[in-house]
């Protein structure tokens, strides 16, 4: 229990003092409760004024009864605070979510996705979908795709230009790129430059080098939905970008699912069905990294030519099968992304991962952050 003054009001607030009581000494000039205090005053003001991060109302939540929880969630969604629902939801989901599953709810979700708050509005979908009713889970999923695809559009840009071979071939009107040095060396050999025909000169065509990568995806046990949210994204990004490719993915905890395979036609899974998939997928079960790597190399041996890699999503922290990096040493090319463990002890998982990459003959990505996944992702696809 923490004790402090605002305006000459004593007000206890239940916090972690190890992580927020710097910034909680910095609300005490700017927050202003008139009447007696209480730990509900104290977080309607800050819901009021905004800018907090959700762990800050999170611990200030944390000793609130159901009722009180509603109200504020009532009170969050009136002030736009997104944050602030995110914690009074991990406070009590049942609470919160009655506030949210109202005609006022709704229009907070759908102002979110105007506003493109994606991971947040996101990060809601998966705490409450199971309590939604029929209505407000069809909304919410509704939402949740569209949040997914227009977050997409905004991390690929123009998808992955590099890796183009330059192709010689004849000139024709119309090509944007010639070879001067091959041109000029025609020309030469002519003897005479007074009357050059298309034949003479060289032109290029960019085409795509074809790629095969499998997408290997860490699904097992997040307490908030996050390793969906990721996944939900990064699917959305390969598919997108990786359209002219060969590509699978793979999600896994327990054990494995192919959620696309390396030579299953895109058009029959459209990128629309395979978030749809994702977003009535469940966060549970244990984590068996060498299964998913098994069945990830399986796939990519059944495709042709030398572009091929795998990346691995996940935060290492395996409690079923084998030490992984056995399997890893097979992969022709095999990257691992370390998703944050939500448990910062955890750093067992870091040097689990590293191991993998390089017994993979890949590179190694930790991140610092789930919102960095899938940016990290699409620099690996652009440079390999």
């Amino acid at each position: 229990m923490y004790s402090f003054g605002i305006e000459g009001f004593s007000i206890n607030a239940k916090v972690d003092i190890s992580t927020d009581e710097a910034q909680l000494e910095r609300q005490k000039d700017t927050l202003r409760i008139p009447n007696r205090s209480s730990n509900k005053d104290l977080m309607s003001a800050a819901i009021i004024k905004g800018g907090q991060k959700p762990k800050f109302y999170e611990n200030l939540s944390k000793s609130l009864p159901f009722t009180e929880i509603k109200d504020l969630t009532s009170l969050a969604i009136q002030n736009q605070n997104a944050e602030a629902v995110m914690a009074l939801l991990k406070t009590n989901v049942f609470a919160a979510s009655s506030a949210l599953f109202t005609n006022e709810g709704a229009s907070f979700l759908s102002e979110m996705e105007s506003n493109s708050q994606g991971t947040t509005l996101l990060n809601i979908f998966f705490m409450v979908r199971a309590l939604a009713p029929k209505k407000y889970k069809v909304l919410l999923r509704q939402i949740s795709r569209n949040m997914i695809l227009k977050t997409t559009l905004k991390i690929a840009g123009r998808g992955i230009e590099k890796g183009m071979k330059r192709v010689r071939v004849p000139y024709y009107p119309g090509m944007m790129e010639f070879d001067l040095d091959q041109t000029l060396m025609n020309t030469l050999e002519k003897g005479s430059c007074k009357c050059i025909t298309y034949r003479d000169i060289v032109g290029i065509e960019r085409n795509q080098l074809k790629k095969n990568i499998v997408l290997i995806l860490d699904t097992s046990g997040s307490m908030y939905g996050k390793s969906l949210v990721n996944a939900a994204l990064t699917t959305s990004l390969l598919t997108y970008t990786m359209h002219k490719h060969k590509f699978a993915i793979i999600l896994f905890n327990s054990s494995s699912m192919m959620l696309k395979s390396m030579n299953e036609d895109i058009s029959h899974s459209p990128v629309t069905k395979l978030i749809d998939e994702i977003l009535d997928s469940e966060a549970v079960g244990f984590t068996n990294i060498e299964n998913a790597l098994k069945r990830g190399l399986k796939e990519l041996e059944t495709v042709k030519g030398k572009r091929k890699f795998a990346v691995l999503i996940t935060d290492g922290n395996y409690n079923r099968g084998k030490d992984p990096s056995i399997i890893a040493r097979n992969f022709p090319v095999l990257h691992v992304v370390v998703m944050p463990p939500e448990n910062k002890l955890r750093y067992e998982g870091l040097k689990i991962c590293r191991k993998i990459a390089e017994a993979g003959h890949g590179k190694y990505y930790p991140v610092s952050d789930f919102n960095d996944i899938p940016e990290t992702l699409l620099h690996i696809l652009r440079s390999n």
